[in-house]
């Protein structure tokens, strides 16, 4: 298995090895921890750790 860092192009998360392959779609709140994906295109098995970012605080100070 390898683990690198992933990039995500129009909400599929991209294979980092043949950069090519999708490996899942996501959306704004998803997050994963360890999960295991094959790339269809190149055959090598990535662990993918997603995080959701930190939503927007509405509080204005004044």
């Amino acid at each position: 298995m390898r683990c690198g860092k992933i990039i995500v192009r129009d909400g599929w998360v991209i294979c980092p090895v043949c950069q090519k392959g999708k490996l899942l779609k996501v959306r704004a709140d998803t997050t994963a921890r360890n999960l295991p994906r094959k790339c269809k295109r190149c055959g090598q098995e990535t662990l993918v750790n997603i995080e959701a970012p930190e939503p927007a605080s509405k509080v204005t100070s004044a």
